[in-house]
């Protein structure tokens, strides 16, 4: 094993450690998902350097049980569940200013907090990034060790006859296993400065452990899935097992839509800048759109009974107490004035704002304390006043709020990507191919239904009415009001579709990181120098 750091930087390294006898966490997994990422501890073992692959995936059961717990950490990262499932969800909500939090006892008030903290990245704590950095190296090891068992070692899946003399689903499980180590290598590019690059071939007993850029870890993820598409185009026909996407069966060509769709996201949602968005090659993205999902949105269905089932995120969008929506995801809406004022003034004279629009998914026609078809107006304040009432929000999201349970987030169906998200996608694709009047097709049916105007190839009607205005008050214009239309419509889907919007548009408050930095305790583990990102510092939004 040979660990190396990328970084060319100065900043001073902590004192080299030696770890023997320990796995490198973030790679190494046992069956059922549990990896050493995700202890406090270190293992000692005859000889960690080459784990029995054959001893711990002994059947095909054993190899689906670990598939499952695959697919379980990457949904945690995606939408909150398992232990400590609020990171990062409810963290890059707050950070895309999409939520907001005042609540002192959480660690949500860290990255409410303005001007923005630099991230806590000591070894002790720093959940925002520790969770997802080892919760997605625990994820891709599991498909990781389950692939190898059946290309290396040989191990068939379902039934073994004359017809299927391979194993009835070992086709199945090579496919998805591949699908799950591309998607969590995206991931990993999507949320981090930088990472490792391995793939399910990888061996960590000859890894190089070297962090590179996000660009080429993302790079890798596209990869992975192109070659896995292949694969899955090359195998007969099946489908997925309800009990693994639980509560859904996706078809292989159905499958195959989902992996390109997250190509898709690698290719848009990887830009930091509004440079790097722009620069986004968005003939590709358009062609490959027509490949991705189309008829129906990926999800899964929460169940009371399988924790990791559920969605954190789902739940903080409704709450009214530690979480509210917050004032400037909303604010664009507002046609009294009202936001801009609160704009103008200095932040510790900020408090909360009623919205006056004709957007009837924020309030009803008979007035704005009346609950719209998404958003719903709190007559009372229940957030703390310690840190001050600038994050201080009336509103909460209604789309999920489901009485008289309200638990939607724990026995709904859970939608992580979602046929309107490509479709926004395809309207940002044509606007930067110089093709207004294609978007505005795509973007006025929502509009429309929710009571604003219809916006043509030069954006709303630039009257008193407009929606959505700019923060200095003047009339948007067709990106605009993309940019509205989708943080309104999908909310909640996903939390970083939001985030890595708001960091690609340019619309992240100054001094928001941009991304995450390497854990400190892996930091810490390799002696690889110490870093953080945020605050103003490296890796923050001008």
């Amino acid at each position: 094993m040979t660990i190396r750091s990328s970084s060319a930087d100065s900043r001073p390294m902590t004192s080299p450690v030696t770890r023997r006898t320990r796995f490198a966490r973030s790679l190494l997994a046992v069956v059922g998902g549990a990896t050493l990422a995700a202890s406090c501890q270190s293992l000692d073992v005859t000889n960690p350097n080459t784990p029995d692959v054959g001893a711990v995936f002994g059947s095909g059961q054993n190899l689906e049980a670990a598939l499952l717990g695959s697919w379980r950490a990457f949904w945690g990262v995606a939408q909150g569940a398992r232990t400590n499932g609020t990171y990062p969800v409810k963290q890059l909500s707050i950070l895309a200013n999409e939520m907001t939090s005042a609540d002192v006892a959480d660690a949500l008030s860290a990255v409410t907090a303005e001007p923005r903290f630099a991230i806590d990245n000591r070894n002790q704590g720093g959940w925002t990034n520790r969770k997802p950095w080892y919760d997605l190296y625990e994820s891709m090891a599991s498909a990781r060790e389950a692939y190898q068992a059946m290309a290396d070692q040989g191990l068939k899946v379902g039934v073994v006859n004359a017809a299927t003399p391979e194993g009835a689903d070992t086709q199945r499980s090579r496919v998805f296993a591949k699908f799950m180590v591309g998607v969590n290598t995206i991931y990993l590019g999507l949320l981090f400065d930088q990472a490792y690059l391995t793939d399910e071939k990888t061996n960590p007993a000859t890894q190089v452990y070297e962090l590179k850029p996000y660009q080429q870890v993302t790079d890798n993820g596209i990869r992975i899935l192109r070659e896995a598409i292949t694969e899955a185009r090359a195998a007969r026909d099946f489908t997925l097992p309800a009990n693994l996407i639980n509560g859904q069966t996706y078809t292989r060509d159905e499958l195959i839509r989902v992996m390109h769709s997250y190509i898709i996201r690698a290719r848009v949602y990887g830009a930091r800048t509004p440079q790097e968005r722009a620069a986004v090659n968005w003939g590709q993205v358009l062609a490959q759109l027509d490949s991705g999902i189309m008829t129906r949105s990926f999800a899964q269905q929460a169940d009371l009974t399988i924790g990791a089932s559920l969605s954190t995120y789902y739940q903080y969008s409704y709450l009214q107490t530690n979480g509210r929506t917050n004032t400037r995801l909303l604010g664009p809406a507002d046609t009294s004035g009202e936001y801009q004022r609160w704009l103008a003034r200095p932040l510790g004279d900020r408090n909360q704002i009623t919205i006056v629009t004709p957007d009837r998914r924020i309030h009803a026609a008979s007035g704005p304390t009346v609950a719209g078809s998404r958003f719903a107006y709190l007559p009372t304040q229940s957030m703390s006043t310690t840190n001050g009432t600038y994050m201080h929000s009336r509103y909460r999201s209604v789309r999920y709020l489901v009485a008289p349970l309200n638990n939607y987030h724990s026995t709904g169906l859970i939608t992580t990507m979602s046929t309107d998200e490509m479709k926004y996608l395809r309207a940002e694709a044509l606007i930067r191919l110089n093709r207004q009047a294609e978007a505005v097709a795509l973007i006025n049916p929502t509009r429309v239904a929710a009571g604003l105007s219809p916006v043509t190839v030069a954006g709303p009607p630039n009257d008193r009415a407009c929606v959505p205005k700019r923060d200095d008050g003047t009339c948007g214009d067709l990106f605009d009001a993309l940019q509205y239309e989708k943080r309104i419509d999908l909310f909640p889907t996903e939390a970083l579709i939001s985030f890595a919007d708001a960091r690609g548009w340019g619309k992240l408050i100054s001094g928001t990181p941009i991304h995450f930095p390497v854990h400190g305790r892996e930091l810490e583990l390799f002696g690889f120098p110490y870093y953080t990102i945020g605050g103003g510092g490296a890796g923050s939004a001008p």
